[in-house]
């Protein structure tokens, strides 16, 4: 189990090292974005077929008086310093911005590497833990799990774009609205700068994700472990039978469970011994005799106190069976029940069957012969 744990560790620090730089790439992202919006000011403000590719002279920002008209277009005559720039030109002055040889296509490049690494160690981690039984102890970490599986790393440059275009397109110019809707250089690449600041920090979260399914589940398994442990120690003295039967319920704190399985196997021991479940039944029709009084003249005594124990036993047993909440929570009380079926079995081990056919008295007058 510890193999499993560690060879995701591994794989979570491993990726960490390799993508070091994601904190300084969210900064690349914002500035980008910011020099997207500053070229954005430049522009004509229409997505009306050509009107999206025009800019005002150097990608300046125009004046009030000397503003781009969407409504109509080129019918009255293009305003003076406006001209058609094509992506390749809108991108140089973006990276020309942002200076340091900057450049939107490695970094659009290296966020789709860490979009593949990010998703590739999600799928490796779920490999991992492909074989993995989640106990009912550990509902929360499943939860978690669940989240893994389904995680997704933010949102496409698409989706931004996408979601920043207009519905309809509103022109006089009717050329331009036949063209249909220009998807403006300076939004594509803020789409490409929010996709990356997307990713890098759904990479973020879900490496806490991650990192805390770890801890949580390793943490819960070697409290249960230690749990186990510890109910080794205190159930140890109990009948065989009831330790080997009840021990892994105990340790899991379904106490109710346990109780309920140490009653039935007292009753599959009478089964065995006399072919009847109960304990009157067993000690009358069965003619169960336990060895073991003090004496034999307390022998019947002692036989009806075993018999009365039994009884006990299938009484606390039906009694817990006809309800879901056995409000048995406490490990000590669940240990004391336990105790009671442990006791019954230990006696049980000395048991014998009478001469079937006799009156009481021949019965008594060979318990007195034997002891």
């Amino acid at each position: 189990m510890q193999e499993i744990f560690q060879k995701a560790t591994s794989l979570i620090q491993e990726f960490e090292r390799n993508h070091s730089d994601r904190v300084s790439t969210i900064e690349l992202g914002e500035n980008l974005r910011k020099a997207c919006e500053r070229i954005e000011r430049s522009w004509s403000g229409s997505f009306a077929g050509w009107h999206g590719r025009m800019y005002f002279k150097n990608f300046e920002a125009p004046s009030i008086y000397e503003g781009f008209s969407g409504e109509w277009g080129g019918i009255k005559g293009i305003p003076e310093g406006w001209q058609e720039r094509e992506p390749e030109e809108v991108k140089k002055e973006i990276e020309r911005l942002l200076g340091n040889s900057f450049s939107i296509d490695e970094f659009e490049r290296k966020t789709k590497k860490l979009l593949e690494d990010a998703e590739a160690l999600r799928n490796e981690v779920i490999i991992i833990f492909s074989a993995f039984t989640f106990h009912k102890e550990i509902e929360k970490e499943k939860k978690l799990f669940d989240q893994i599986e389904k995680y997704s790393f933010g949102k496409g440059k698409n989706d931004f774009i996408k979601n920043s275009l207009p519905k309809t397109l509103m022109s006089r110019d009717s050329e331009a609205v036949r063209q249909g809707i220009c998807i403006a250089s300076w939004l594509y690449y803020t789409g490409i700068a929010l996709e990356a600041i997307s990713i890098i920090e759904g990479v973020e979260e879900f490496l806490k994700l991650a990192n805390r399914f770890l801890r949580q589940i390793e943490t819960k398994l070697n409290s249960m472990d230690s749990i186990a442990k510890h109910a080794d120690d205190i159930l140890s003295d109990l009948h065989p039978e009831i330790f080997a039967k009840c021990k892994d319920l105990y340790s899991r704190d379904t106490y109710a469970e346990a109780v309920e399985k140490s009653f039935k196997v007292v009753r599959d021991k009478l089964r065995i011994l006399t072919n009847y479940e109960t304990g009157s039944e067993a000690f009358g029709k069965g003619n169960l005799h336990i060895l073991g009084a003090a004496a034999p003249n307390v022998d019947k005594d002692f036989n009806e106190a075993v018999k009365f124990l039994t009884m006990a036993i299938d009484r606390f047993r039906n009694e817990k069976s006809h309800t879901s909440d056995a409000k048995i929570n406490d490990p000590i009380r669940a240990y004391e029940y336990m105790r009671l079926s442990s006791l019954a079995m230990n006696l049980l081990d000395q048991a014998e069957m009478l001469p079937a056919k006799h009156s009481n008295q021949q019965k008594q007058e060979y318990i007195q012969r034997k002891a």
